[in-house]
């Protein structure tokens, strides 16, 4: 019964986001005049059911390799789609990378360790690939808006820690994360609120406390945050994962991680505002510092 009613509720906010992108979408139209679009490129072969989108500025050089940014967009696990993100990809476009939107498998179809492994195989293939794309395939940045903020988080973490990676049982990124960034991340699942009271077995199995990953559920645990990458946060008043991404940051500045947070507090912006609404003036002033802190560690 209850998994009759979270799918009952999934689709219901289906239905709601692709109303609201299509009304979004014509009141912003995508810059094909600045950014070249390729849709729903195989990366794992013809034979995958997921694509991925892949944005170039029309203002790269014959031979100039720029980075690349993976976009993991969000949904909670249960919905979302790579196209909620176009316009946010294309604006980071103009500013300097080569950016990948993947789709990924969602939950509880696959759960968080499936869903890490598919996008561990999309960015090894996108980074062996890149130079077709105009970009430098060991110059390597995450980013993702809340579900996919998590999943860049560990994504991260297990490229740099191998207590963690043994415990997820996933071989990490080939190459060298130089830096993420993490906007209205939903970092903490297993919290008494309106995460945490259903998401844990959907995401991580029934059997999720008794698994080797539960210590490193927690994002603060110490294997978690040492020695990630430099990291942006990106949150407003609004948000209502906002106490999540404060609370965070003051976890990674104790490890000893380069942070910087960007919250935003004069005035109310929704979830995930830089990613669904990159056209907001606080979404440009946000992206604008986030493609600078990214190009800055390389």
């Amino acid at each position: 019964m209850f998994e009759n009613l979270i799918t009952s509720q999934i689709k219901k906010q289906e239905i709601t986001l692709e109303k609201w992108l299509k009304k979004h979408d014509e009141a912003n139209p995508f810059p094909h005049e600045k950014v070249t679009m390729q849709e729903n490129v195989k990366f794992l072969g013809e034979d995958s059911d997921l694509g991925t989108d892949v944005f170039i500025p029309k203002t790269i050089a014959e031979n100039e390799k720029l980075p690349i940014l993976i976009d993991v967009h969000g949904g909670g696990y249960l919905l979302g789609k790579k196209e909620a993100n176009r316009l946010f990809c294309a604006y980071m476009a103009q500013k300097g990378f080569v950016v990948f939107c993947p789709e990924y498998p969602l939950a509880p179809e696959k759960n968080f360790f499936e869903i890490l492994e598919y996008l561990t195989a999309t960015i090894n293939a996108i980074c062996l690939k890149a130079a077709e794309y105009g970009a430098d395939g060991e110059k390597l940045y995450l980013c993702g808006d809340s579900a996919g903020a998590h999943l860049c988080l560990y994504l991260a973490a297990i490229k740099t820690n191998k207590e963690v990676a043994e415990a997820a049982g996933i071989e990490p990124i080939n190459a060298e994360i130089k830096g993420l960034a993490l906007q209205s991340g939903m970092f903490y699942t297993t919290k008494f609120d309106q995460i945490g009271m259903f998401l844990p077995k959907l995401v991580y199995g029934k059997t999720w406390k008794k698994s080797a990953f539960f210590p490193y559920i927690n994002p603060e645990n110490a294997a978690v945050t040492a020695s990630l990458p430099p990291t942006i946060l990106i949150t407003a008043k609004g948000d209502f994962l906002r106490h999540y991404t404060v609370k965070f940051s003051k976890a990674l500045l104790k490890a000893d991680v380069k942070t910087e947070l960007i919250d935003i507090n004069k005035i109310k912006l929704p979830h995930a505002f830089t990613a669904m609404l990159p056209e907001n003036e606080h979404s440009i002033y946000a992206n604008d510092l986030t493609a600078k802190f990214l190009s800055e560690n390389n």
